[in-house]
C-alpha cells in the first residue's frame, strides 16, 4: 500500500508517505510534487518518510530530484535516515561540484 497525505499550513507544505515507494509510486509522487510547487511556489515543502518500509531505485531518484529542487527528506528510523543521508550526501557533491550552495 501507498499513500500520501498533504498538509498545508502557511509556512510550509508537509507530504506525509506511507508504505513502499516502487515504480508505479514514483509517478504519483512526482505528480502530487508538482502539483504542490505549482500551487504554492513561495511555501517550502517537507517530505516525512516516517512510514515508508521501502524505496526503489526509481523512487530513489524522485527524492533526489526533490532535494536538488530544496525539498526537506525527514526520515524515522534506520533505513529512512541511510537513505536520506545518502540523498543529502549525493546532492551536497553535486552542488559542491558545481559551485552551487544547497
Amino acid at each position: 500500500m501507498f499513500r500520501i497525505g498533504i498538509h498545508d499550513d502557511s509556512e510550509s507544505v508537509r507530504l506525509t508517505i506511507e508504505g513502499k515507494l516502487t515504480r508505479p509510486c514514483a509517478i504519483e509522487l512526482e505528480n502530487c510534487w508538482q502539483t504542490v510547487m505549482v500551487a504554492e511556489p513561495l511555501k517550502s515543502i517537507v517530505v516525512n518518510l516516517a512510514a515508508v518500509t521501502f524505496v526503489d531505485s526509481e523512487c530513489r531518484e524522485v527524492l533526489i530530484r526533490m532535494r536538488r529542487q530544496g525539498v526537506r527528506l525527514v526520515p524515522t528510523g534506520c533505513l529512512m535516515k541511510a537513505i536520506v543521508e545518502q540523498i543529502d550526501a549525493e546532492v551536497a557533491q553535486e552542488a559542491l561540484c558545481s559551485g552551487i550552495s544547497i
